[in-house]
C-alpha cells in the first residue's frame, strides 16, 4: 500500500512538472543581462493575472517569490502577479527540470542559459 502511494506521489510530481513547464513555455521568459564581461546573470520569470495558477506554479518549482506587480492604472485594469527566479543555482535547476518538455525555440534558449550557468557555477 505504501509503495503504491509513493508511486502515485512520483507520478503526480511528474505531472506537476510537465504542467509547470507547459505554462512556462507559453507565458514565461528566460532573460539575460550582461553588466560586464564577467558579471552576467540569467533570470527566469512568469507573469499573469491568475494568482491561483501562479501559486501552483511557484509551489511546483519550489519558490515563494510570488508578488503583486505594480499596475499602471490607465493601462492595466487587473492586478498581475509575478514569479521571478534569479539565483543561479535555482535558475539552473528549474531549466534542467523543464528542458525535456520545451519546444525547439525555448529549449535553445534554455540550453544557452544552462551552458553559461554551468561555466559560472563549476
Amino acid at each position: 500500500m505504501q509503495q503504491r502511494q509513493s508511486l502515485a506521489a512520483i507520478g503526480q510530481r511528474y505531472t506537476d512538472i510537465v504542467w509547470a513547464a507547459g505554462l512556462f513555455e507559453g507565458e514565461g521568459y528566460i532573460s539575460t543581462n550582461t553588466k560586464t564581461k564577467t558579471n552576467h546573470y540569467w533570470c527566469i520569470g512568469i507573469e499573469m493575472t491568475d494568482k491561483d495558477v501562479l501559486d501552483r506554479y511557484a509551489n511546483v518549482i519550489g519558490s515563494n517569490l510570488l508578488r503583486p506587480r505594480k499596475t499602471m492604472k490607465k493601462l492595466q485594469k487587473k492586478q498581475s502577479w509575478i514569479v521571478v527566479t534569479t539565483k543561479r543555482s535555482e535558475v539552473l535547476r528549474i531549466l534542467k527540470m523543464f528542458l525535456p518538455h520545451f519546444g525547439k525555440r525555448r529549449a535553445a534558449k534554455a540550453i544557452e542559459a544552462i551552458n553559461h550557468l554551468n561555466e559560472i557555477i563549476n
